[in-house]
């Protein structure tokens, strides 16, 4: 072998151990990112669950509060139709007693 061929050869060797080194490099950071995007990966799913948790959450929450305001609506339904009645009771009462105040009035003079 001549020694430019030797050069050339040399030359390439060089630039074989350099891609190597590249690679390697390369082979690292493609290692780190997929941990890295595993890690994103977990952390999204965490989210997801904690998101899920507290939308279950709300929603039982929601309810509770439904069911005390048809309670509480069912309850001021019964006071109102009470006092409806009681109201009626004391006008007819009133009216009675008017009718009976006339009377009175009436056989006085």
């Amino acid at each position: 072998m001549d020694t430019e061929m030797k050069e050339m050869f040399g030359m390439i060797l060089v630039k074989l151990d350099s891609l190597d080194l590249i690679v390697k490099t390369l082979d690292q950071k493609v290692t780190k990112n997929s941990l890295e995007i595993e890690s994103i990966q977990s952390n999204i799913k965490i989210i997801a669950e904690v998101q899920k948790a507290h939308m279950d959450q709300n929603e039982r929450d929601h309810e509770k509060i439904f069911t005390l305001i048809d309670q509480e609506i069912g309850l001021h339904t019964i006071i109102l139709k009470n006092l409806s009645s009681d109201v009626r009771r004391i006008e007819e009462d009133q009216q009675t007693l008017e009718r009976e105040v006339l009377d009175i009035k009436r056989k006085i003079g």
